[in-house]
């Protein structure tokens, strides 16, 4: 933990207040007299002292060594955690028994993250730069886009449902992949204003609760999209679904794609009114599901209705996902304590 250091308020020229900054934080910048910081009012009347922007040394770098005993599901997670940790090159060395796992990294690049592109490549090593800038997709246009594809693959959940059309519910399960790559690219970038690598303005957010927020808002957005799609799969299983439970089905699912539009609504207004009346109809939603599900127990085989179930379910966790969006809309409305004295 970083420790705090105490400076006295002094009086300069009459009319200037000045604080000396501390000399062991200055030399492990590489600073020296003359060079600038920014100085940042934060929300609750603190002051946050950063480096002058010009003094950023990056790009930055970090490397991995892929083994011959790592799984395709290790190397995955190993190269993601380094780009959610802000580096802007990633250098792949890969042991003469690995080659076969350049396929896996080169997954990674294409269906995971944003922005990372192979700018260099040997017989053994790939060398990965991320090209997509903070500033070219701040975090609120990014979760913009990755809201309105989840509710692209829930509109089109609903119209397989209501067509019986199988190969738009095949379809449905590949796009999660997008979600997942704005989830990633969202999460860096708010990790990087955590770790001070980034200023919450950088991301145009207003302070660290907010950062928090989205961090929960991406999350139950990233689920939504997860439960589509296994709603989709689940589906899928069933043959052809009965024509009292597809209306009951295609009625839960259309009225928690309302909640999930209202709540989103409501989170980029900052609503707070609208977002607690998405929260008070969550138990209707769960009532709607369990009328389903009864339905479903008396008209199909023992397999086809834990598929259904199962699909019904992920229906009642969109609202319920919906409803912690809404939630957050409401905490991000309270005005945060200040340390400032009236």
């Amino acid at each position: 933990m970083a420790r705090g250091f105490l400076r006295r308020i002094q009086l300069t020229g009459g009319s200037t207040y000045i604080v000396s900054l501390p000399k062991e934080w200055i030399k492990s910048l590489g600073m020296n007299r003359g060079d600038y910081v920014v100085i940042q009012p934060q929300p609750d009347g603190s002051l946050r002292i950063v480096p002058s922007k010009g003094r950023r040394r990056g790009p930055f770098e970090a490397s991995m060594v892929i083994r011959e005993d790592m799984t395709p599901s290790m190397v995955m997670r190993d190269f993601i955690s380094r780009y959610l940790a802000g580096y802007d090159i990633i250098k792949v060395k890969f042991v003469p028994h690995a080659l076969h796992l350049r396929d896996v990294i080169k997954d990674v690049i294409q269906r995971k993250v944003v922005g990372m592109e192979v700018i260099e490549e040997s017989a053994d090593e790939l060398v990965i730069q991320c090209l997509a800038k903070h500033s070219e997709l701040p975090v609120r246009v990014a979760l913009r886009r990755m809201a309105n594809i989840t509710q692209f693959m829930l509109d089109d959940l609903l119209k397989a449902i209501e067509t019986g059309n199988r190969k738009t519910l095949e379809d449905i399960p590949l796009r999660d992949d997008s979600v997942d790559k704005f989830y990633i690219f969202i999460l860096r970038q708010l990790k990087m204003v955590m770790s001070g690598l980034l200023a919450p303005s950088d991301i145009e957010a207003h302070d660290l609760r907010e950062c928090l927020g989205l961090r929960l808002v991406i999350k139950s957005i990233e689920r939504i999209a997860d439960h589509i799609a296994s709603s989709a799969q689940h589906l899928l299983a069933i043959k052809d679904i009965p024509n009292t439970i597809r209306g009951s089905l295609l009625m839960l699912g259309k009225e928690s794609k309302e909640l999930y539009i209202r709540a989103i609504d409501s989170f980029f207004k900052g609503d707070a009114v609208s977002a607690h009346r998405v929260a008070d109809e969550v138990t209707r939603i769960r009532d709607m599901e369990a009328k389903v599900v009864e339905d479903i127990l008396g008209l199909v085989s023992a397999e086809e209705a834990i598929e259904l179930r199962l699909s019904a379910e992920s229906f009642r966790r969109i609202a319920e996902y919906s409803t912690d969006i809404s939630e957050i809309t409401i905490n991000l409305a309270v005005p945060v304590p200040t340390l400032l004295r009236k």
